[in-house]
């Protein structure tokens, strides 16, 4: 199986990001910082699909963009990608995406929550981890929530590149969803 990546980003480089490379049931995870390291690790580690959990686009003229607006219509909460709390994410989000996808990295824009909503029926990270386990997934014991966000965002990477996927909203402004008819291979 091919490595993928998934990324909490956080807004600021100051702030803990949490990287997690998944290659096949095995889920590395660590916290950086700065986005040149998040560069190193995707050129050393050699990742075939890296999924961002942080706004990738901006809206056009308003507040949501069309992929945020039905993620709320299935009932999930996002935040609009210009709200005053996510307006650096969403820079740095753009910026780091761009940088990857310039040395040929495939880049994806995917939402962990709602990832593991449908994944696991469940809000509870700690859940999360533990039907992972459950199903021979190998995870670090003592993962911080970016760590975990992490993991979620590579498993919707995975299911992204097997076509178990869904692509919520239009154009370059998508965001990657797990199917739910294929959900339940993780529970």
């Amino acid at each position: 199986m091919k490595k993928v990546m998934g990324v909490d980003l956080a807004g600021l480089e100051k702030n803990p990001t949490g990287i997690a490379v998944l290659s096949d049931k095995t889920l590395r995870t660590r916290v950086v910082h700065e986005d040149e390291e998040i560069i190193n690790i995707c050129e050393r580690e050699k990742v075939k699909l890296i999924a961002i959990d942080a706004p990738l686009t901006l809206p056009h003229r308003r507040t949501l963009r069309t992929a945020d607006k039905h993620l709320i219509e299935l009932g999930f909460k996002v935040f609009p990608p210009l709200f005053s709390g996510m307006r650096s994410l969403t820079y740095r989000g753009i910026s780091l995406s761009q940088t990857l996808r310039r040395r040929g990295f495939k880049v994806i824009e995917v939402h962990p929550r709602t990832s593991g909503m449908i994944l696991f029926r469940e809000s509870d990270r700690k859940e999360w981890i533990k039907s992972l386990v459950r199903n021979g997934w190998i995870v670090k014991k003592d993962m911080n929530k970016h760590e975990v966000d992490a993991c979620i965002a590579a498993i919707t990477a995975l299911f992204y590149l097997r076509d178990r996927s869904i692509e919520i909203g239009r154009g370059k402004g998508k965001i990657i969803i797990p199917s739910t008819s294929f959900a339940q291979a993780l529970r």
